[in-house]
C-alpha cells in the first residue's frame, strides 16, 4: 500500500508540472500573436500616416496647377483607395483588439490614431470636394460598440450603400468609446450637438438614431450634384 501511494505522488507531482508547461506555453502563445497582430496595427497605422502626407502634398501640389480637372480625378481616386484600406484595416484592428487580454493600452493608443487618420482623411477629403469640385458625399458616422445594440444595423446600412455607391461616398467612422481618451472627439460631439448614437454627418448635416436603407439612399442621393444611375432606380 505504501508502494502504491508514492507511484500516485508521483504520478500527480508530474500532472501538475506538465500542467505548468502547457499553462505557460499557452500564455508564450498568446504573448507572441498579441504581439504580431499589434506589430501588424502599428505598421497599418504608418502606412497611413504616409499615405495622407502624400495626399496631402499632392492636394497642395495640384492647387498650384491651372488645369486641375484630370489631377483631381486622380486625387479622387486616390484618396478613395486610401480610406478603403483604412477601413479594411480598422476591421482589423477591432477584430484584435476584442481578442487581446495583454496589450490593452497600445490597442487603445492604436485606436485613436485610427480616430484621426479617418478625420483627417475627412478634412482632406472637403478641401479637395471644394477645390476640385468633386461629386461625391462625405459622411462623418459616429457610433458606440459599448453603449450602442443598433450602431451595428446602422454599419450594414453604410457598407450596402458604400458598396452601391463605390468612390462617389466616402465614410469616415469615429468610435466614440475614445471620448475620454481624444480631445477632438468631444470637440465634434459638441460642433455637431450630438446627444445619441448612431449619429451621421453627411455633408455638415446631422442624422441622430438609425437610418434605414430608403431613407438613406434618399439622403445620400439628394447630396450629389448631378442624379446617379442608382438613385433612378427605386
Amino acid at each position: 500500500m505504501a508502494v502504491e501511494r508514492k507511484i500516485n505522488k508521483g504520478n500527480y507531482i508530474i500532472a501538475a508540472i506538465l500542467t505548468i508547461m502547457v499553462f505557460v506555453l499557452g500564455l508564450s502563445l498568446g504573448f507572441l500573436f498579441d504581439n504580431l497582430r499589434l506589430n501588424y496595427s502599428e505598421t497599418i497605422n504608418k502606412e497611413s500616416e504616409v499615405n495622407y502626407l502624400s495626399l496631402q502634398f499632392q492636394y497642395l501640389y495640384l492647387t498650384t496647377l491651372q488645369n486641375t480637372n484630370s489631377s483631381c480625378a486622380v486625387l479622387h481616386s486616390a484618396i478613395e483607395k486610401s480610406t478603403k484600406d483604412l477601413s479594411e484595416s480598422l476591421q482589423d484592428f477591432i477584430t484584435f483588439k476584442e481578442n487581446t487580454k495583454l496589450n490593452k493600452k497600445e490597442y487603445e493608443l492604436i485606436g485613436r490614431r485610427y480616430i484621426l487618420d479617418n478625420l483627417k482623411y475627412w478634412l482632406l477629403a472637403r478641401k479637395a470636394k471644394e477645390e476640385c469640385n468633386l461629386d461625391v458625399v462625405n459622411v462623418l458616422y459616429f457610433y458606440s460598440e459599448e453603449h450602442c445594440q443598433i450602431c451595428p444595423n446602422q454599419g450594414v446600412v453604410l457598407t450596402y450603400f458604400k458598396k452601391q455607391f463605390g468612390d462617389s461616398l466616402l465614410v469616415f467612422p469615429i468610435d466614440v468609446d475614445y471620448e475620454e481618451k481624444e480631445p477632438i472627439i468631444s470637440i465634434l460631439l459638441d460642433q455637431y450637438d450630438i446627444r445619441e448614437y448612431p449619429t451621421l454627418i453627411i455633408e455638415d448635416r446631422k442624422h441622430s438614431g438609425l437610418i434605414p436603407n430608403t431613407e438613406f439612399k434618399e439622403l445620400i442621393c439628394n447630396s450629389f450634384q448631378d442624379e446617379k444611375e442608382i438613385c433612378k432606380k427605386d
